[in-house]
């Protein structure tokens, strides 16, 4: 039950940081301490660049594609 809510308050942190409002203003539309927020901010922030790596490590491998080693002036 608990990590429901938190995921639930993280959706609604990023839905609301979709709509430009800054973390003290969420934390005060969620009644919640801005630490809290704070921290979700740098939880999601951390969790979606973990995908992107995940997703173009998955991308590379799947592909077999080796990306081009560069010198100062030209591709080696």
């Amino acid at each position: 039950m608990h990590n429901f809510k938190i995921e639930e308050r993280r959706r609604r942190v990023t839905s609301l940081l979709a709509q430009s409002l800054t973390e003290s203003e969420i934390a005060q539309e969620l009644g919640a301490d801005q630490s809290t927020i704070s921290r979700d901010v740098k939880t999601l922030k951390e969790l979606s660049q973990q995908f992107v790596y995940d997703l173009a490590k998955e991308l590379l491998a799947f592909k077999k594609i080796e990306l081009p080693v560069y010198d100062d002036t030209h591709i080696v």
